[in-house]
């Protein structure tokens, strides 16, 4: 798509020239149900004032007429651009855009839907960082902030609705209506919302300690509206107000708060001042294990802390994306345990999000926190653990080092001073820098702009049964900055193991600022049978253990606090992935442990998994695997989470290792709920043996024909140990403007069911080949799925060929292929281990 590509150099430029006041955008959506119709008109009035005659627009759609004042203008347009030329200069004055943009299957723009079990269309919005111009003419950037005041024309039957509240409706046709909306608040186009369709609403009202009222609403598809828990949302909601009014001021966006769960969503949630988008995953089919309902509460209270963070006070550009993304996720967790009452919330984020950016920050194309954006293909790709987890992990070394009351009021002197505005590091450094008396630069340059993280490791001498000196060694994980120079404010924690249990006989605070810092007051504590490092989880670093502290863990990490628990493992498996500890050994430790805590053991079930299937040659460990894992099903209280969370990795085990589940899916398991998503786990793994006829998932499909339930049967066929079918689904997979997004993640998902490389082997032996084109022909979204679910086993001496020979392949690209190849040699690596 020519000039689709937008770069900070030229973004920086017209904003330089350009200052738009505001927008007065019109959609019509009146034939939307009727699929064969694939675009929609738009017509768009930006009002904006230049110091050059030339500018340009952004519109990914067709244009159809354009006029500067009044007066018509030739149409020169590519796609993307739309060149406006001959412009008054040092005036106010408008230009208006008509044209047609196109409805989406992938999730980016307006995308458009239809429910399989009434038949029904849902439409809704998704821009961010840059899709707002695949449904109007923008300024698609977010320092170039203006009112918007949208217009909405849609079937008279159908809930129609918009960042902000409806201010008028007329009839103009026979069952149509146009809804116009009050006009927004200065923001940025990304941030924009429209939605449409017959949605289940539910609603409710905040009211504040000063009378302030805040109208609530949650909204989703008819079919899943017996899925939405609607006392535990708004709960959640209320909470979220509660402390949010309390510590960063009144909310900046009117009077309504409009939560909408949505189709086929690629993000966990979009927050859209006013109408917050989610992923309709969040309503659970099944029972939700205590730390699902914590992640969506974090979910829900990350997107209202965008109100403040990143909405209105927005990056003035995306290699500031930190200062709402990383702010957000630290809210998120902070606030789900402080305001909403998940204790474990922190638990969670270190064994879920905490490792990924672990993951993150150890591959070669790592970045620092506040990174170098240059584009916007790159930024879709800093949408990442790094700039999510490894930043909301410095934001709390952040609050341990200037305390949470001078955090919280940097934040509101930051709010206050670039409210309804585009902000950068240096300014909320500034506000923040009022607020303590602690130098924050050389803190800023070691944990924000250099890229990797550190190892800390400790080292203890022992004399006559107790410790002499124990000495925490701070080191460098060889990936990233060398001589980053963090300081690390954490814990230090001596457990010593007592009835078969490990207690904590001592834990010290300390600030390792060198590259060996002793802890004072450990001298003479009895000999430990584990030391641990960062036992409360305060810092951001790989936790070695010596061998003895190892060996203790394998044994005993079951017994830890939960906290301490979630380092210790986080720890056992960075050392999976470093060579220094078996996955066989690993997952015996695992099935040992007797965990209960859902956040972490659903965790450890997933690298169970990968243990087995990715990680070693030996198909003992993926049988000893599916052993351990119905051992613990059966074992597991009826009912209980744990009980679900083992049933998932033992149809999962099952599909590796084979094994009939019939018994499971026919009610051997007493308690087990066996909802709609167990049963679909089920046929997938008889699938994935070639057990499951196309009459037998027929059938299986009838009794939940949704749309989950469609998707769950595409993946099971996919799943199937067939060349042929392997072969149909990377064709349907790679057909552009094809599948949905979902449904290719569903293909590729049953593409790769694992114990299964020899059989795509030659499928997707010409993955290199067409890789650029690839790039080239698919939208962002769909291309990054492919690159990453399409790489091949055992392709990573091809993948660096591969990158040798195309120097010049696109960046974002070229990061792409090379995590997967790094990925790939570590699974090699253990695998000839």
């Amino acid at each position: 798509m020519p000039n689709a590509n937008l770069s900070q150099l030229e973004t920086s430029t017209r904003a330089a020239h350009v200052d738009v006041s505001a927008y007065r955008v019109e959609v019509d959506v009146r034939d939307a149900a009727d699929t064969s119709r694939p675009t929609f008109p738009v017509r768009a009035t930006i009002t904006l004032t230049t110091t050059s005659p030339e500018t340009w627009l952004d519109f990914i759609g067709e244009v159809e007429r354009v006029e500067v004042d009044g007066s018509e203008r030739p149409v020169e347009a590519d796609g993307a651009r739309v060149a406006l030329r001959d412009l008054p200069v040092g005036r106010p004055f408008d230009v208006r855009v008509e044209g047609r943009a196109r409805y989406s299957r992938s999730g980016e723009g307006l995308h458009r839907f239809t429910d399989p079990v009434d038949g029904e269309t849902y439409l809704y919005t998704q821009y961010e960082p840059a899709d707002a111009r695949r449904v109007f003419p923008c300024f698609e950037q977010p320092d170039m902030r203006a009112e918007f005041t949208f217009s909405l024309i849609g079937p008279e039957a159908w809930w129609l609705g918009s960042n902000q509240p409806e201010a008028s409706r007329e009839r103009v046709a026979d069952r149509v209506v146009r809804v116009d909306f009050e006009p927004t608040r200065t923001m940025s186009t990304y941030i924009t919302c429209l939605c449409a369709g017959p949605y289940h609403r539910v609603e409710d009202e905040w009211v504040g300690s000063d009378g302030t009222r805040i109208a609530l609403a949650l909204l989703s598809r008819r079919s899943m509206a017996q899925h939405m828990d609607a006392d535990e949302l708004f709960r959640v909601t209320k909470a979220g107000f509660d402390w949010y009014g309390e510590h960063f001021g009144p909310y900046p966006w009117g009077a309504k708060y409009d939560q909408i769960f949505v189709p086929e969503y690629n993000l966990g949630a979009m927050e859209n001042p006013g109408l917050v988008t989610f992923t309709e995953q969040y309503l659970f089919r099944s029972r939700p294990t205590t730390a699902q309902l914590q992640g969506r509460a974090n979910t829900i209270l990350h997107e209202m802390s965008h109100m403040w963070f990143g909405d209105l006070v927005v990056p003035r550009w995306w290699g500031d994306l930190w200062l709402k993304e990383s702010f957000a996720e630290f809210m998120g967790t902070h606030c789900s345990a402080a305001a909403a009452g998940y204790d474990e919330a922190w638990v969670n984020f270190a064994t879920a999000r905490k490792v990924g950016a672990y993951l993150a920050d150890s591959q070669p194309t790592t970045h620092p926190v506040v990174a170098d954006i240059p584009d916007l293909e790159a930024a879709k790709t800093n949408f990442d653990r790094i700039t999510y987890s490894k930043g909301a992990s410095a934001l709390t070394q952040l609050v341990h080092y200037v305390g949470l009351d001078a955090f919280l009021a940097g934040s509101r002197r930051y709010f206050g001073a670039h409210a309804f505005s585009s902000a950068t590091l240096a300014d909320f450094i500034a506000a923040l820098d009022a607020e303590t008396d602690r130098d924050l630069r050389p803190w800023i340059g070691a944990w924000l702009q250099t890229a990797g993280h550190d190892t800390l490791g400790a080292e203890v001498e022992l004399a006559d049964g107790v410790v002499r000196e124990l000495v925490v060694r701070r080191g460098f994980t060889g990936v990233g900055d060398v001589g980053a120079n963090r300081p690390h404010a954490t814990t230090v924690g001596l457990y010593r193991i007592v009835d078969g249990r490990l207690a904590l006989d001592a834990r010290f605070e300390v600030v390792v600022d060198a590259d060996a810092t002793e802890v004072t007051g450990a001298a003479g504590r009895p000999a430990p049978d584990l030391v641990l490092v960062n036992d409360l989880d305060h810092t951001f670093a790989r936790i070695l253990l010596d061998d003895d502290s190892r060996r203790t863990l394998l044994a005993h990490v079951g017994t830890l606090d939960p906290l301490a628990r979630a380092v210790a493992w986080t720890a056992l498996w960075q050392d999976v992935r470093a060579g220094l500890l078996a996955p066989a050994d690993f997952n015996e430790a695992v099935l040992a442990s007797g965990e209960r805590q859902s956040g972490l053991l659903a965790s450890l079930l997933e690298r169970g998994l990968v243990c087995a299937s990715r990680y070693t040659q030996d198909p003992g460990v993926g049988v000893r695997w599916r052993d351990g894992a119905k051992a613990a099903l059966v074992a597991a209280e009826p009912g209980s989470a744990e009980q679900q969370l083992w049933a998932r990795a033992y149809l999962a085990a099952a599909s590796l290792a084979g094994e009939d589940v019939r018994w499971l899916l026919d009610g051997g398991v007493a308690g087990l709920e066996r909802s709609n998503d167990i049963v679909w786990a089920g046929w997938q793994a008889l699938a994935a043996q070639g057990e499951a006829s196309d009459a037998e998932l027929d059938r299986v499909l009838a009794g939940d024909d949704t749309a989950a339930g469609r998707l769950a049967r595409l993946r099971a066929w996919a799943s199937r140990p067939d060349g042929a079918v392997k072969r149909e689904a990377w064709r349907r997979a790679h057909v552009v403007g094809g599948e949905t997004n979902h449904a290719v993640d569903a293909l590729l998902a049953g593409f790769n069911a694992p114990g299964q490389a020899a059989v795509r082997a030659g499928v997707s032996s010409g993955y290199f080949d067409a890789l650029e084109q690839v790039w080239r022909d698919h939208g962002i979204e769909i291309a990054m799925r492919l690159v990453r679910g399409g790489f091949p086993d055992d392709g990573h001496l091809a993948g660096r060929a591969w990158l040798e020979a195309h120097p010049e392949a696109p960046g974002t690209l070229v990061r792409l292929v090379r995590e997967a190849v790094h990925e790939e040699e570590i699974a090699a690596r253990l695998r000839g281990a």
